[in-house]
């Protein structure tokens, strides 16, 4: 114990430069993520561990990263070896990160979509129609793919008054979804009226940009249409659900977008000139006959029958006229004699023509069934004479 004491500083930085020396050209290391944390800062912080062992590892945000980790993915990721003197603790600090397998991606994919279609980001309601015939077709792919010669090859032989704009983008690898994210940003302001966004077709990993948030979130929010062309038909990508058209590839796309090829826009012309030529000839046709029929009188007689039977058509239009209100006339005459004979019937002065009188005291026709007080006035309607008496005695049968 007679050696003189360092301090744990020392002895930390000691460990360090041990630590950096021996790995001083990095590791490779394969595991499994847990206590993911994306911190508020955009560094991330997570331990990577097998059955055996666990690391803590840091990966700053200026480190591009193309795919959000979890807890539970599988992941390679390359850095250095690093002591973080304030805990005593060593660490990777991450340079690179991908997944580790198809797996975990299919896995990463499958749970990515679930969330996303239940927060109706896949919803044909939202989804926006194409223009009927675009003259100015934006497009994100790579300027050196495949994908981009089929669109323009198409484009150009069946409708080559359309202008394509090429927002050049990678699209595959780090920083690949980003790219392509801004370039369907960057066409929103460039007069476009349709977005085409895609590539050829690859493995899962060379398509993952296209399951990427940022594209994702890029074609939901657009005020363009969005058709996606990734891969080949039997390819499926989250940008495939979110776009408003899925093309089962770079040509379909093409396609779709020029709806109305030019042999057969050349061809409705030519039947529409065919179709006007025919009406205007047979317009000419019917003027040159009723030219010559006024020449030889028969536009004359025609019109003298045409006047002869319109007169003949007013005349049993107003005998039917007279003959209806006739009719009408009649039948409320007779319903109207009715009613009268129903009237005189119901009088109550008709017992008079039959012989009876109707007895009336201070103006009013006494009831049958009224008992009359002695002394009082009445009045004895005939239907010959009207007498007055004074009651003087009543009995009743």
């Amino acid at each position: 114990m007679s050696e003189t004491a360092i301090s744990v500083g020392q002895l930390t930085r000691r460990i360090q430069s041990v630590l950096e020396d021996e790995f001083q050209r990095g590791v490779f290391v394969e595991g499994e993520i847990s206590n993911f944390k994306l911190h508020s800062s955009g560094h991330r912080y997570f331990t990577l561990k097998d059955d055996e062992a666990a690391i803590a590892a840091v990966m700053w945000k200026t480190r591009p990263l193309d795919f959000l980790p979890a807890d539970g993915m599988r992941v390679q990721v390359f850095g250095r070896l690093t002591v973080y003197a304030p805990r005593g603790n060593y660490q990777i600090d991450v340079i690179k990160m991908r997944p580790a397998g198809l797996g975990d991606l299919q896995r990463i994919l499958e749970e990515r979509k679930r969330d996303l279609a239940a927060k109706g980001y896949f919803d044909w309601q939202r989804k926006k129609p194409l223009p009927p015939l675009p003259t100015r077709i934006g497009v994100v792919t790579s300027a050196t793919g495949a994908a981009l010669q089929d669109i323009l090859r198409t484009v150009s032989s069946r409708f080559p008054a359309a202008t394509i704009v090429l927002r050049a983008a990678s699209v595959q690898g780090q920083g690949a979804a980003a790219d392509v994210a801004q370039g369907i940003i960057d066409l929103q302001s460039a007069n476009v009226q349709v977005i085409i966004v895609g590539r050829g077709g690859g493995s899962i990993e060379d398509l993952w940009a296209f399951n990427e948030m940022p594209v994702i979130e890029a074609i939901y929010r657009s005020g363009i249409p969005v058709i996606s062309a990734v891969g080949h038909e039997t390819d499926e990508t989250l940008s495939d659900l979110v776009a408003d058209v899925r093309a089962a590839t770079p040509t379909h796309a093409a396609v779709l977008v020029t709806p109305y090829a030019v042999d057969d826009l050349l061809r409705g012309i030519e039947s529409t000139c065919e179709r006007m030529e025919t009406t205007l000839r047979l317009t000419i046709d019917g003027f040159r006959d009723m030219a010559e029929s006024f020449l030889d009188g028969r536009a004359a007689r025609r019109l003298d029958e045409r006047v002869k039977m319109r007169v003949q058509r007013v005349d049993d239009v107003q005998t039917r006229g007279e003959r209806a209100i006739t009719t009408t006339l009649h039948r409320l005459r007779d319903r109207i004699e009715h009613r009268m004979t129903v009237l005189r019937t119901l009088h109550p002065y008709r017992p008079l023509e039959q012989g009876y009188a109707v007895l009336e005291s201070a103006g009013k026709i006494v009831a049958a069934d009224r008992q009359l007080i002695v002394g009082e006035s009445v009045t004895i309607r005939r239907r010959a004479d009207i007498t007055t008496a004074t009651i003087t005695a009543t009995h009743n049968e």
